[in-house]
């Protein structure tokens, strides 16, 4: 492994990769939107949530989805000043919260769930949620076939809140399975998750794939591989469809307007799409090609 990408992998904790052996190939965030699984506009937003130290939940039901990949990418999206603290276990203190200056701090879950030691769940995923809700960063993934599903198990299981949920900010819904022309993985939903003004939790759609998501693969999350479906049905290539509303309701939470937002959004994804035009696509050149990027906005 070349030093810049030793140097790379070295911010993530033993274990970060799951239950693999050998770690995965890394990919950067433009290498994945030169992939079917999201686009430059959707990566872009998942930059302006990421750079304001805003919550992210990466969701999908069966595994190899790519949530770590992703999640592992949207770090090189973190303002320089930011301590990324790893949570791990079921048995997370917590008693470094003195130590970390408000609002400088993102907590980082490679996946909250009870189907390994070193995941987060039980009472130190429940403190990740509550922390978010009180406006924490953090970045995570997750086991759950659809927003409704996600919602009802943290909530079920954790104790979750209208506000912690909230403190989430944004949820993308993967899909993954095997099909006899191969893979299929890609971002079928996005929303953003944000409080009424009763304060309850009134999720809002930012996009979906055109022409509507994939069969229900609830239960795959405890197959050791993806199940095997006939066809993606054309998923692969469909657009996806981002919903001014939705973004419009993001733009809110930021304190700014719509149009605001919209041209944070497009330069955002214009820097990407030129790294990629350049050939500045391995994750190590685009995490320094990152940190030079400075918002004219």
């Amino acid at each position: 492994m070349s030093t810049p990408m030793s140097a790379w992998f070295g911010r993530f904790p033993e274990g970060w990769w799951g239950y693999h052996w050998e770690p995965p190939t890394p990919m950067s965030a433009v290498e994945l939107i030169g992939t079917p699984a999201i686009d430059a506009r959707l990566m872009a937003t998942l930059w302006a949530v990421v750079n304001r130290r805003r919550g992210v939940m990466l969701s999908s039901e069966a595994p190899q989805a790519g949530k770590t990949t992703l999640l592992s990418a949207l770090v090189d999206f973190l303002p320089d000043e930011t301590t990324g603290i790893f949570v791990r276990g079921w048995w997370e203190e917590y008693d470094w919260l003195d130590e970390v200056p408000a609002g400088t701090g993102y907590l980082l879950i490679n996946e909250m769930s009870d189907h390994l030691p070193i995941y987060v769940w039980g009472r130190a995923a429940r403190g990740a949620l509550m922390l978010a809700g009180k406006g924490w960063g953090i970045g995570a993934t997750m086991h759950a076939d659809s927003l409704p599903e996600a919602v009802a198990t943290l909530r079920t299981h954790l104790g979750a809140t209208d506000a912690d949920l909230a403190g989430l900010t944004l949820y993308l819904q993967y899909s993954a399975y095997l099909t006899p022309a191969g893979m299929y993985r890609r971002v079928e939903e996005a929303w953003h998750l944000r409080l009424d003004e009763t304060g309850d939790l009134a999720p809002v759609r930012l996009g979906a794939i055109e022409g509507g998501r994939s069969a229900s693969l609830t239960g795959a999350q405890r197959l050791p591989t993806p199940p095997m479906l006939a066809s993606d049905e054309g998923r692969s290539t469909r657009p996806f469809v981002h919903e001014p509303e939705g973004y419009a309701a993001l733009a809110a939470s930021f304190g700014q307007s719509a149009d605001e937002l919209e041209a944070e959004i497009e330069r955002r994804a214009a820097f990407l799409e030129d790294l990629a035009e350049r050939g500045v696509c391995d994750a190590p050149a685009v995490a320094a090609a990152l940190s030079t990027y400075a918002d004219p906005g």
